[in-house]
């Protein structure tokens, strides 16, 4: 009977311990390879192509569904978490013309009434992020700007305008050092 007990005990720890490092696996930072993808198709000398990704728009949705399931944790590094709100911008800025195109500017999506800098498209909740909804504004304005205090964050995202920043060819990556060297 007290064999019977410690077997019992054993297997639960051992339960315990999977599940644990499973929600521990659930909780790193998702893959931006998708949205890599993406970018190094359709960003060409500076430009995004919105129609070639019109036709390809199926992965950045589940780019977009993995980011949104997946939101930061505490655990995450602040390079981690940078890439992370980033490309979480740029690419629900892209997801937002391609939902809306043709247009001539980004600022035709501003609502009706539309009051500066309290009432634009950038405001917008739009999409949610781990089921909280979220505009582009909070991501740059709360977030961004406000958490990390990074004076180059007007240069790595998009507001889909020519006045803005061209967007990278790629994704931004966190880069993680281990004792076993440095990984992305």
């Amino acid at each position: 009977m007290h064999m019977k007990i410690n077997v019992l005990f054993l297997l639960s720890l051992v339960l315990i311990g999977c599940h644990d490092n499973k929600r521990l696996q659930a909780q790193q930072p998702p893959s931006h390879e998708l949205l890599d993808q993406i970018l190094s198709r359709y960003v060409v000398n500076d430009v995004f192509n919105y129609r070639g990704l019109l036709k390809d728009s199926v992965k950045l949705n589940n780019y977009l569904l993995n980011i949104s399931n997946q939101p930061p944790a505490d655990h995450w590094t602040k390079e981690e978490k940078l890439a992370y709100w980033i490309n979480a911008y740029n690419a629900y800025t892209l997801k937002l013309i391609i939902d809306n195109y043709p247009l001539e500017s980004i600022t035709d999506l501003h609502p009706t009434i539309h009051i500066p800098l309290l009432n634009t498209v950038w405001h917008k909740k739009f999409f949610t992020i781990g089921g909280e909804p979220t505009s582009l504004d909070e991501i740059e304005h709360k977030i961004l700007r406000k958490e990390f205090n990074e004076p180059r964050i007007h240069f790595a995202i998009n507001c889909a305008s020519t006045s803005c920043p061209p967007l990278r060819n790629e994704a931004f990556k966190s880069i993680r050092r281990t004792n076993k060297g440095i990984h992305q």
